[in-house]
């Protein structure tokens, strides 16, 4: 598929796109892992505390039908009898709901981390459209998820089967014994089950967390198109940016003219950048930058080291990596040598322009009668 348009999704999803989803609560998370934790651990609870829960049981039964045959009135003790089921079941159900808050709640915190959002709870009328819903019935996410239910159900259903199966013998034989030792045995094959449908719900709840992370990724892809946006927004557009930047440039240049003039080097590449460097041994340290700018800045630099006699030198890759540094900062150490040799080759120049400009003083500044003569004595009659 060609990038036109919105373009093939190719590209790794952004940090930032990846902060909006999580915002708006779309995260990778398997609901599968939450029900597995929470099973295994209500059903820990439950098997831990199911012989003091069979004795609240048998005395609240005892106690029942003891109260039932007592004479008395009859409309209060139906009551009394009916607050203390509640109660019962309550404090019987307590740990049990506690322990399946407790497991949701961490089941979440170790997929997604700790996240609040009320993005999935804000009312959306696009929610409502009726041929989204139809569509989304037959989505691809929806057929897995339809597919791993049925596959769920159907082991459920096996294990529960062979489990009995295997107590057959025992659950027929358990007319001849009393109801308790009865109840002690089916509570005995529930545990059986059990173990194995958690560890049934493990097997699938980490396919489904693997499978959970893939989608995700893949719904996150982000085309070329997409990326560019993104930069846009974020960024601003490259070509205002970088007429802002240019801007900027030239504001700075307004004010480093003097920089300019008085700098020892301009390196430029050749015609793109211009950057002024200056060195001052009094002050100690490492060269600096005094000026820079790029295309129409970059040539404004250079007419103005021409006229002021700075030496103009050709160096595209020093050029390059002095423009990234900002004006009056000191030279990296990683760039000292490249600019030793240009200030090497200035200060050369500077000395046999010294040493010129010397000898012709000197030239100009000779006794009359032509250099390494004496004036003639007072008094002297000049030759005819």
């Amino acid at each position: 598929m060609s990038d036109g348009g919105t373009g093939e999704k190719t590209e790794e999803p952004s940090p930032q796109k990846l902060k909006q989803a999580r915002d708006k609560g779309q995260v990778a998370k398997s609901q599968d892992a939450i029900q597995a934790l929470s099973f295994i651990i209500v059903f820990s609870i439950v098997a831990t505390t199911m012989g003091s829960t069979g004795n609240r049981l048998r005395e609240f039964l005892q106690g029942s039908l003891t109260t039932a045959v007592r004479r008395g009135d009859e409309t209060s003790t139906l009551f009394t009898m009916i607050d203390e089921g509640i109660w019962m079941v309550l404090m019987c159900s307590l740990p049990a709901m506690g322990g399946a808050f407790v497991a949701g709640f961490a089941a979440n915190a170790m997929q997604v981390g700790f996240m609040i959002t009320t993005e999935p709870l804000t009312p959306d009328i696009k929610k409502l459209n009726p041929v989204d819903g139809f569509k989304n019935l037959f989505s691809k996410k929806k057929l897995v998820e339809s597919l791993k239910q049925l596959l769920k159900f159907i082991l459920v259903s096996y294990i529960a089967y062979t489990s009995v199966l295997e107590s057959l013998r025992e659950v027929i034989l358990a007319v001849r014994i009393d109801l308790w030792t009865g109840v002690a045995l089916g509570g005995q094959i529930i545990v059986s089950i059990a173990k194995k449908i958690g560890l049934m719900f493990i097997i699938v709840a980490a396919a489904d967390f693997f499978w959970q992370r893939h989608v995700f990724k893949k719904d996150m892809m982000m085309s070329k198109y997409d990326t560019k946006q993104e930069y846009k927004q974020s960024e601003g557009d490259p070509q205002q940016k970088a007429e802002r930047k240019a801007l900027a440039e030239e504001l700075i240049l307004h004010g480093s003219q003097q920089n300019v003039a008085n700098a020892d080097a301009v390196v430029v590449n050749p015609a793109h950048v211009a950057v002024a460097i200056k060195y001052d041994k009094d002050k100690g340290g490492a060269p600096r930058i005094v000026a820079k700018g790029m295309r129409k800045n970059a040539e404004t630099i250079k007419e103005i080291a021409r006229q002021a006699g700075v030496p103009i030198l050709r160096n595209i890759p020093l050029a390059q990596a002095l423009h990234k540094l900002d004006i009056e900062e000191e030279i990296p150490e990683e760039l000292y040598e490249a600019v030793a040799e240009v200030l090497n080759f200035v200060f050369e120049l500077k000395q046999q322009d010294q040493r010129h400009a010397d000898a012709r003083r000197k030239k100009r500044s000779g006794p009359p009668g032509g250099p390494g003569t004496l004036p003639p004595a007072p008094g002297t009659p000049r030759p005819r």
